[in-house]
């Protein structure tokens, strides 16, 4: 499965909102657990379930699935 950064990045861009600690992108890859994402604080999991919900119906992800991500 190729990551499409975009995708990534929107989701980052929303974590950012919720919590600005999150950090910066800078890299990922996929793994078992999902995408880890490394960003300029730290490393975070986002289950493939989510990233492809992201790329597909955004609206679907609520305030309370991204805070567990945090």
């Amino acid at each position: 499965m190729q990551i499409a950064t975009y995708v990534v990045y929107e989701l980052l861009i929303r974590l950012n909102e919720l919590n600005a600690d999150v950090g910066d992108f800078v890299s990922c890859k996929k793994t078992e657990q999902g995408i880890a994402v490394q960003t300029t604080s730290g490393e975070l999991i986002i289950p493939e379930s989510l990233y492809h919900r992201q790329f597909a119906n955004p609206a679907e992800i609520s305030t309370i699935e991204l805070l567990s991500l945090l």
